[in-house]
């Protein structure tokens, strides 16, 4: 009977995790509270029923974890099978590692650092995850607010780590409210805490929400298009490249005037592989200079893949690869801006899917090259620019971020456009590969929150996923269906205020990697600490 409310608890923990997520099932935000709570009473009756709980406090935190992330994120079998059971397997694990290693540090440290330990070993692992070449982090715990903008204006302070701060000090709060069952005022007052913690940020923020201002720099007029071509079937080999140009460009002259300052394409909106010295002699180029020959004063931010050739003499990156006799050369997915004048400047994606566009480690294992997943892109992986560049209009007096996809889902990235100049945010995606899932919508919601952390509007395109206008305040403006082509026209304001969040970036995940270097540092002296103490009464 006991080994089945293990399970049941562990199971639970799994279940109320995704369920609060967003575009899952349900979608009971307010669940996140409370997920963690039965791993963590499962966690104390391992620890009270054996004296070497560490395999079984692994074990099942591992199924709630993997419960977590396939409920979560099953969707990514749609692009790749192999891609699926990888990041569900090894994301899982990651995550059963920290709530393993919290246990080892409460069994050999102490009961209260214990569970201090559990909120800096998890936030230090979400900014790790953050900042490796295994990179994955879509569940990072402060995502799960994406749809509920209005709770957590307070981004604009700490970054989606400050909710992960918020929701695993709440969980251990409501753990703790069992302890108390006998003694009604401590649990009386334990409940009014742990009320006032979940709600005071909360209703502050709904304040925020609700009185905030932005203080605008100007306004633009955007034309945001969703040509919504088949990323499997016809964007990279059924459709002829000149027939998606053209669908893109009769979308765009529905909405563009005289007015319109900027006109955003999705990525990839060009769909082969370009030489990038040679980008002003594209079918496409040619078919956006003749909109820009009747509206000067736009300009457009496009995507596509771009291949850059290297002198003798440059330094070559980890993913060049070699042309013939000629030289080196690398591949990338890019973002590139027209307007009425002859500088075409690139920006090439930074932040690189893991399997798709990146291979881990290959730096230092050149061989990985061979084990990258090609859906649409270049056998190898992409290469990438370690900082991303801002589209400036003619003047200097307006920065456009060219946001490539996943990049969208790295704040303290993001955060770099806006420190370089960025007044406005535009998110070029393509969003197709996953179906009519929970995979496109998520990553729409993630983009809510850059906007709270960097108070600027964001204007999305998607190829066929959800276009949208996101204000600086996080809320949807306006927004297109899923699977249809067509464009949206829209204002947005422009602001160059830079937020403590901008500023700062993600000071949570760095103090919390190196307190729990020293935590790990203090376990492992108090284990062995312990253990010389067992051998010397052993010796006596």
């Amino acid at each position: 009977m006991e080994n089945i409310k293990s399970w049941l608890l562990a199971i639970a923990s799994g279940v109320v995790l995704a369920i609060s997520w967003p575009e899952t099932f349900f979608e009971s935000t307010a669940l996140i509270f409370l997920g963690l709570s039965p791993l963590l009473k499962l966690e104390g009756k391992l620890s009270k029923e054996h004296k070497k709980a560490g395999k079984a406090v692994f074990g099942f935190s591992y199924l709630s974890f993997l419960i977590f992330n396939l409920i979560t994120t099953w969707w990514i079998y749609y692009a790749s099978a192999w891609g699926a059971v990888a990041a569900i397997v090894f994301n899982s694990l990651f995550m059963a590692v920290v709530f393993w290693l919290f246990h080892i540090t409460k069994q050999k440290v102490g009961r209260k650092e214990g569970y201090i330990s559990l909120v800096i070993y998890w936030i230090a692992f979400e900014y790790l995850h953050l900042n490796w070449d295994l990179s994955w982090p879509w569940l990072t715990l402060g995502n799960v607010f994406s749809n509920s903008p209005e709770s957590v204006q307070w981004y604009e302070y700490t970054g989606v780590l400050g909710g992960t701060l918020w929701i695993l000090i709440a969980n251990l709060i409501f753990f703790q409210l069992g302890a108390y069952r006998k003694n009604w005022v401590k649990s009386a007052f334990m409940t009014l805490f742990m009320l006032a913690f979940v709600f005071v940020p909360m209703l502050w923020s709904k304040s925020v929400y609700k009185n905030y201002t932005q203080d605008s720099k100007g306004e633009m007029e955007v034309v945001i298009v969703q040509p919504n071509i088949d990323p499997y079937k016809d964007k990279f080999s059924g459709m002829a490249e000149s027939d998606q140009i053209d669908l893109m460009v009769e979308l765009a002259r529905e909405k563009v005037d005289e007015k319109t300052d900027l006109l955003v394409l999705p990525e990839t909106a060009f769909p082969q592989a370009y030489w990038e010295h040679e980008v002003e002699f594209l079918y496409g180029t040619e078919e956006l200079r003749k909109i820009i020959d009747d509206y000067p004063q736009m300009r457009v931010v496009v995507g596509l893949s771009t291949s850059r050739l290297f002198l003798k003499d440059e330094e070559l990156p980890p993913t060049a690869r070699k042309l013939r006799d000629i030289g080196y050369y690398d591949n990338y997915n890019t973002a590139m801006q027209l307007d009425s004048t002859e500088m075409i400047p690139f920006h090439r994606k930074s932040k690189l899917v893991l399997g798709v566009e990146k291979v881990p480690f290959i730096k230092y294992i050149p061989l990985m090259k061979k084990l990258s997943i090609n859906l649409g892109g270049a056998a190898g992986g992409y290469g990438s620019q370690e900082h991303p560049t801002v589209f400036f209009n003619e003047n200097k007096t307006s920065g456009v971020a060219p946001i490539i996809c996943y990049e969208s889902v790295y704040g303290e990235y993001v955060n770099k456009y806006a420190k370089d100049g960025a007044e406005l945010y535009a998110i070029i995606t393509n969003d197709g590969w996953w179906d009519n899932s929970p995979g496109y919508k998520q990553h729409l919601a993630y983009a809510r929150l850059r906007a709270i952390e960097g108070r600027r509007n964001i204007v999305r395109s998607a190829n066929t996923g959800i276009s949208a206008i996101i204000n600086s305040r996080g809320e949807i403006v306006e927004r297109t269906e899923w699977w249809v082509p067509t464009a949206l026209k829209g204002k947005v304001q422009l602001n160059d205020e830079i937020t403590f969040y901008i500023k700062y970036g993600d000071y949570i995940g760095r103090i919390a990697a190196f307190v729990a270097v020293l935590l790990v540092l203090l376990t492992i002296v108090k284990t062995l600490n312990k253990t010389e103490q067992r051998l010397k009464v052993g010796r006596k």
